[in-house]
């Protein structure tokens, strides 16, 4: 675990009035709701659904299930405190996946430094930091899926391999010089600096630490993407898995979008139909992009409630 360091007080800016912060993701869900009925009917996008095996569904949730709990792994293995807790640990990276897909605009993502206070008394300049390096390792990986589906149906695609290489080579370098990075920020104001200085404290004190978080955020991405994309085939037909890995890709970096609906609705939708449109047509993108995100939220309600039931740690 990382040793204590004094870290920059928080700045607190916003592009948008608070009011309009609170009231547009709600807007965005009511209009999406709204407008799926008016121009393709709920009924007819779900209808998809009935044609699909109980099977296939139980194959694809625990797919995603196991992604949770790689992603339990990564933390686990990351906090030593952690040790003596690994049920309570999976029931807090449940609840946490839980709150971050169902609430807008990122706010699940405060769930976590409050449960890891909550559950294991750790501080919250630990847990900050510790999941500012994960979501780091995750927005490095994610890129990496779009990064190279997409360089290679252009005519860079000879480079595709060369600067994917490249690409894998900042995890590394940016922890082998993390001192000098950190002070380049130190000092400085702004949110990407204090962004920084809090991603650099959480980083792991040890090359094997760090081995293991890089490790682990990628096979769950792999599992994760893989997965998703095979349950966007199920809903589309004549478009190659180059396409479906960036359409599902597209579709998970919207959550570092700064609006952002309850559950992602519309926007989630926005980014898949976005690398589908010029394969398919917009009501077809539309119709899968939809049943993929019910899916995901599905999974997320899903965990959700195993991890209510799994109990609690006895520090609690």
């Amino acid at each position: 675990m990382t040793e204590t360091k004094q870290l920059p007080p928080p700045t607190h800016t916003s592009v948008l009035p608070n009011w309009l912060n609170k009231t547009l993701p709600w807007l965005i869900l009511l209009l999406f709701i709204a407008g799926v009925e008016y121009w393709l009917g709920w009924k007819t996008i779900l209808q998809p659904w009935a044609v699909l095996s109980w099977q296939q569904l139980s194959i694809a949730m625990a797919l995603l299930l196991i992604s949770y709990g790689l992603r339990t792994w990564r933390l686990y293995d990351y906090f030593s405190s952690l040790r003596p807790y690994p049920v309570a640990s999976l029931r807090l990276t449940l609840l946490h996946n839980f709150f971050n897909n169902l609430l807008p605009a990122r706010t699940g993502e405060l769930s976590f430094p409050m449960m890891m206070k909550r559950y294991f008394d750790i501080n919250y300049a630990q847990s900050v930091s510790a999941l500012l390096w994960f979501r780091f390792l995750d927005l490095h990986c994610i890129l990496a899926f779009a990064i190279y589906p997409l360089l290679v149906v252009t005519p860079l695609r000879r480079l595709a391999i060369p600067i994917i290489l490249l690409w894998m080579l900042i995890p590394p370098l940016v922890y082998l010089l993390r001192n000098k990075v950190e002070l380049h920020f130190v000092g400085k104001d702004g949110r990407l600096s204090e962004l920084a200085q809090k991603m650099l404290f959480g980083l792991p004190n040890t090359v094997m630490g760090f081995l293991k978080s890089w490790g682990l955020t990628w096979l769950n991405w792999l599992v994760k993407l893989l997965t998703l994309a095979w349950v966007l085939d199920q809903f589309i037909d004549g478009v190659t898995w180059n396409v479906l890995i960036t359409a599902v890709v597209a579709g998970e970096l919207t959550s570092v979008l700064p609006i952002h609906a309850p559950a992602g609705i519309g926007t989630y939708e926005a980014g898949i139909i976005t690398a589908l449109l010029a394969f398919l047509s917009p009501a077809v993108a539309t119709s899968a992009a939809i049943n993929v995100h019910l899916f995901v939220l599905g999974s997320a309600i899903i965990g959700g409630l195993v991890g209510w039931l799994l109990p609690k740690p006895k520090t609690a």
